[in-house]
């Protein structure tokens, strides 16, 4: 059994020196002149409160206006949302109603890229930020005519708090797992909060009719293109690029919200996203089970203690660079302590996304 387990946990730690050195890899290119035609989508579903925000973020954007079109989605929104989008003054913004029995996020994007104007669509969600150069950021890349997807940085915004620093940190590491795997040329996923792609790239590969998860609208389209273009994937690493959302206020909130990550993955064809999510779970399960050891036999308790100190140093080996770039050095104080419940909450989280519903915008889906 310890073979067993110093086994995996030697595949872990390769596993993570590699997404580091594909950050590494990464660099920050020079931003070329190209302006193509260009269409934000982003679904909206009861977002009134982030409306007028949203709106006033994408009005910042330095970027020719005749080259730029804003595509909303209202799914059947039961708010004021809808009433607050036809309030809205600007010249370049589209609203779009979903039908009546039509609904749900990877139906709301399918739509408007259908009608969308802009060789380049860029995909985001009502509660995000971006800077003034976000969409001439991550449109430069298109310039190079072998990249057909680009995966961008997302934040989250600093919060004080145990609570919001320990999401913070696990979503940079999310972030930074996704990018490394892109810069070894293995992308895994990436984040429906910013990414960008070719409009005939979408409509060629795009399969969300057959995805029977509810969201995955950015890991399935990411698989897609990998599947027939694995080299005209790139990261845009560059703090331009950077989009900012919300992290969850409650922790049932998060439970709900992490379910849904987890219950997609159930959908991936792609070998390397499977291996990496066993071999992440089977990693965390040894934690459990050396831990609950160690209540019965000391002996587990050394075991457990080098377990532990592997991990955490792998893990600390990805986090500080990419800590580094999205300016949150802060965080790496809760590095520790969050290697300490991880390993049992994300075995939490996987048993109870097969288990049992989640809500997602006032709806409620099962696995």
């Amino acid at each position: 059994m310890l073979y067993v387990i110093a086994f995996i946990v030697l595949l872990y730690w390769f596993q993570i020196s590699k997404y580091r050195i594909g950050w590494d890899k990464i660099k920050i290119e020079s931003q070329q002149e190209f302006t193509p035609k260009a269409s934000v989508v982003i679904a909206i579903r009861n977002e009134e409160s982030e409306v007028k925000r949203l709106v006033k973020t994408l009005k910042k954007q330095i970027y020719p206006t005749d080259y730029l079109e804003i595509i909303l989605v209202n799914d059947h929104s039961t708010d004021t949302t809808l009433a607050l989008l036809e309030q809205v003054e600007m010249d370049n913004l589209r609203i779009i109603n979903m039908p009546d029995g039509e609904f749900g996020k990877k139906n709301a994007i399918s739509r408007a890229v259908q009608v969308a104007k802009g060789e380049i669509i860029l995909a985001s969600d009502a509660d995000c930020s971006f800077t003034p150069n976000w969409v001439q950021t991550m449109v430069a890349y298109f310039a190079n005519e072998q990249i057909k997807l680009v995966s961008g940085p997302v934040t989250f915004h600093k919060q004080k708090g145990i609570f919001q620093s320990l999401q913070a940190l696990e979503f940079a590491s999310l972030i930074g797992s996704g990018a490394g795997a892109i810069g070894m040329g293995n992308a895994i996923f990436c984040n429906g909060a910013n990414m960008a792609y070719r409009k005939t790239i979408f409509l060629e590969v795009n399969d969300f009719e057959n995805d029977k998860a509810v969201s995955g609208d950015d890991v399935f389209l990411l698989h897609s293109v990998k599947e027939k273009y694995n080299n005209g994937i790139a990261f845009a690493k560059n703090e331009n690029a950077i989009v900012t959302t919300e992290g969850v206020q409650t922790i049932k909130g998060f439970i709900n919200q992490r379910k849904r990550w987890t219950a997609k993955s159930s959908g991936y064809k792609d070998w390397a996203s499977i291996y990496t999510s066993f071999l992440v779970l089977f990693t965390n399960v040894i934690g459990v089970i050396l831990l609950g050891l160690s209540l019965f036999d000391f002996t587990y308790l050394n075991y457990f203690l080098y377990y532990f100190t592997l991990k955490f140093l792998a893990d600390l080996y990805l986090l500080l660079p990419v800590l580094s770039f999205f300016n949150r050095k802060d965080l790496a104080k809760w590095i520790l302590p969050f290697e300490f419940f991880y390993s049992c909450y994300i075995v939490l989280i996987v048993i109870l996304s097969f288990t049992n519903t989640f809500e997602w915008k006032g709806r409620t889906h099962k696995k």
